[in-house]
């Protein structure tokens, strides 16, 4: 029985895009942004916020986020190919009420 070598397409390192996004093996940059005016709710925060964040995966839709006390909930996700800006992606969410 002939034994199988593996080959190196398999085992060949993640593209310079990839490595790039990744910052320093800690998760990927983004910037959240919140906008006041979209929320409904009495207990919602009154003031937009704009923050910077690095999670260990980018936040899809439906995905909810916590800082200082409040939980927001992704709305819109918008990735970018080019890492020249110095995040991977801008997450517009909203205010999420645990109800």
């Amino acid at each position: 029985m002939a034994t199988k070598k593996s080959s190196s397409k398999g085992s060949s390192k993640p593209s310079d895009s990839t490595t790039a996004s990744v910052s320093a093996g800690k998760g990927y940059k983004v910037q959240v942004f919140y906008l006041a005016a979209r929320s409904n709710s009495p207990s919602a925060p009154i003031k937009d916020a704009l923050w910077f964040a690095t999670y260990p995966i980018i936040p899809r839709i439906g995905d909810c986020v916590f800082r200082d006390g409040v939980y927001y909930r992704v709305e819109r996700v918008f990735l970018y190919e080019n890492m020249a800006a110095g995040w991977c992606a801008d997450v517009e969410v909203s205010f999420y009420g645990r109800r």
